[in-house]
């Protein structure tokens, strides 16, 4: 086969990187504190009418690798570049905000997204097959969660 080269995607700068983690950790608390009422007292259980709600699972350290080696500081879903506003997103609500569940997405992808998982419970279903297949094989290269064990 052909030799592996990495494309560098110019390195995004510190303060982009922190409001995209704060970003991250601000929704996800939102959508916890909206679900955790159906938990049951004193549960550890973190996930609830199956949508996971509990810690987001990157450090502001991983936020340089999604953007610029696994998203190539692109939108998963519509491949817009810098120069839009790009967010990252859980992409399979069931499974924790972890490096390989997160999708880099430009805001008007990212409200469609969100918008499809209130109405249909699952913000992939808005996604257009070919789309989907391009973004989840994107997610399978990602090589910081390979020692989480699912």
């Amino acid at each position: 086969g052909k030799p592996f080269s990495p494309v560098g995607a110019e390195r995004v700068g510190r303060n982009v990187r922190h409001k995209l983690y704060q970003h991250l950790k601000s929704r996800e608390k939102k959508l916890e504190d909206s679900l955790k009422p159906s938990l049951r007292e004193g549960s550890t259980n973190y996930t609830t009418e199956g949508i996971y709600i509990g810690p987001v699972q990157i450090d502001p350290d991983d936020v340089e690798y999604l953007m610029s080696e696994l998203w190539k500081n692109k939108c998963g879903v519509s491949g817009e570049r810098l120069g839009t506003v790009l967010e990252l997103h859980r992409w399979d609500k069931c499974r924790p905000a972890s490096p390989s569940n997160l999708v880099l997405m430009a805001v008007k992808a990212a409200q469609k997204f969100e918008k499809d998982f209130e109405e249909l419970g699952d913000g992939r279903k808005g996604v257009d097959a070919e789309v989907k297949r391009r973004v989840e094989a994107r997610l399978a290269m990602c090589v910081l969660d390979a020692e989480d064990d699912y």
